[in-house]
């Protein structure tokens, strides 16, 4: 797993503590991009760890290491995971748009939002679909 990488998964933790908790679809979603990452075990225990004590967005989003690319990866998969566990919260739509807000991606953003929807995740030369 690339550092980007790490940042990335480390930063949809964040967003995964956006309702106040990791419920088990999300913690799914975390392990499943260890898996896609091809995470060693020492990277998978550093995120797994990482994700055992409640994050903010403000706190703990690793912004400056995540150039344009990873941000827009980021939101993406984001706006997937606050649906992870079959709803999205008021508290995880308000994370969302204060993710926005924060990774400063213009009107890209909707875009970015809107073409999550179709369920793929891009997670650079490798992706996940529906039909795996």
């Amino acid at each position: 797993m690339t550092p980007n990488e790490l940042n990335v998964l480390k930063s949809l933790v964040v967003v995964a503590w956006a309702d106040g908790t990791i419920a088990a679809p999300e913690r799914s979603v975390i392990e499943g991009l260890l898996s896609a990452f091809d995470a060693t075990e020492a990277e998978e225990r550093e995120v797994l760890d990482f994700a055992q004590q409640r994050r903010t967005l403000l706190a703990d989003l690793p912004l400056g290491e995540l150039d344009r690319h990873d941000r827009e990866l980021l939101l993406a998969n984001a706006a997937l995971l606050t649906h992870a566990d079959g709803a999205q919260t008021a508290s995880e739509k308000a994370l969302l748009a204060k993710l926005v807000e924060v990774l400063d991606l213009g009107d890209d953003a909707a875009a970015i939002i809107e073409s999550a929807k179709d369920g793929a995740l891009d997670l650079g030369s490798k992706v996940l679909t529906d039909d795996e």
